[in-house]
């Protein structure tokens, strides 16, 4: 097997594994329940776990220079496995936040980050590879929601982080065994020190998180829209993984043939239609539900396309730098969103505003876009020239 094919192999395996953080939906009642705590104190358990993976993929790209591959795995699986069992045993809800939220997050992100670099730099198709590597996240969480619903629901909250733990520490084996030894490239540092500056950065980061808001606004309470409507909310939410990592093989085939500054602009308006038709589908179960797995596609395919948006835009070498400043637009999305939703919930008894507000933003999302074409002129003849 050539060495890029494994390396690939390794990466997508273990985004997989790590991808199950997804999954938390499913240990919210038997958390309440053990811990005898409100479902506003463990939903805050999971938006920890979101902001620690920001906070490691904005700065976990330092070590991939200094680090051989399979230290770096080695480093994320074994903390994601000691975050999980240390989960698995917790009895108290601080004990949660510190193993499940900080460790197991930290890990998380740190081994996502890794993946994406890895894979970008072992092909020579980097947008492909990106793209499975993020499809391959979601498809764990998928895979996570129905495997273990029914020991979590026989067994307790323990039971499944325990699963959770032997599969991330089987899957960081394999993968440090398949990605071998070599280190990341350094980036050159005036490129690096300008990024943040760059106006290039700042229009992808406000679009990748103007789409990434509107689609987890829909995700972050996909049971209940769909309930509302009067339809299968727990199907779909199973459903919306596949969906989700379904959009980001999708985009591997069509990538090339379309372009990746299309899909950015074509994505989000589709986005804004199928909220739409959500918000407006109350008593209609089956519309509602196709509309949010619809969501979930389009989200899936954004979040794969954007990693090859800001490889292409800054290079390989300095990719790990722009990606980590772009994604922290993710994980502001993960935390404004689905609260957002929840609080216009409250407020007007239903998800019909914060349905529709979340499809201008994924409108808005697209007209930001398009501005990016202007500032890429002007990045490549003053900064990329360098690379």
């Amino acid at each position: 097997m050539e060495r890029s094919i494994r390396t690939l192999i390794g990466c997508a395996g273990l985004s997989a594994s790590l991808g199950t953080v997804h999954a938390w939906s499913l240990f919210l009642e038997p958390l309440e329940n053990h811990l005898d705590v409100g479902r506003g104190w463990v939903s805050a358990v999971y938006s920890v776990c979101l902001a620690a993976i920001t906070a490691a993929v904005l700065v976990g790209h330092r070590l991939f220079t200094l680090l051989p591959g399979w230290c770096v795995v080695g480093l994320s699986a074994g903390g994601a496995t000691v975050g999980l069992v240390g989960a698995a045993q917790a009895n108290h809800w601080w004990l949660l936040v510190l193993s499940y939220g900080l460790i197991f997050g930290l890990a998380n992100g740190i081994g996502y980050s890794f993946a994406l670099q890895r894979s970008s730099e072992a092909t020579p198709t980097a947008s492909r590879s990106l793209a499975l590597v993020t499809a391959a996240y979601a498809l764990g969480a998928a895979a996570a929601a129905i495997a273990l619903k029914g020991p979590v629901d026989a067994h307790g909250a323990a039971r499944g982080f325990l699963i959770l733990a032997g599969c991330v520490g089987a899957s960081g084996i394999a993968a440090a065994l398949l990605v071998g030894g070599t280190r990341s490239p350094k980036p050159d540092r005036r490129i690096s020190a300008s990024l943040g500056l760059s106006t290039s950065v700042v229009r992808i980061w406000v679009s990748y998180g103007l789409a990434s808001l509107a689609g987890l606004t829909a995700l972050g309470h996909a049971a209940a829209i769909v309930d509302l409507a009067g339809g299968p909310g727990g199907t779909t939410v199973a459903l919306t993984g596949f969906a989700s990592a379904a959009g980001g093989i999708a985009m591997i085939a069509v990538v090339r043939p379309f372009g990746q500054r299309i899909a950015a602009l074509v994505l989000p308006l589709s986005t804004a239609t199928l909220l739409a038709t959500a918000a407006l589908a109350e008593g209609v179960g089956w519309v509602a539900a196709t509309s949010v797995i619809g969501v979930a596609a389009a989200y899936g395919a954004l979040i794969a396309i954007y990693p090859a948006i800001v490889h292409r835009r800054f290079g390989a070498r300095n990719y790990p730098t722009a990606y980590g400043r772009v994604f922290t637009a993710w994980g502001l999305a993960g935390l404004l969103g689905p609260l957002g939703a929840g609080a216009l919930f409250d407020a007007s008894g239903g998800y019909r505003l914060p349905l529709f507000l979340a499809a201008i933003l994924a409108i808005t999302s697209t007209f930001v876009a398009r501005g990016t074409s202007r500032c890429e002129t002007e990045f490549d003849s003053t900064e990329k020239a360098s690379f």
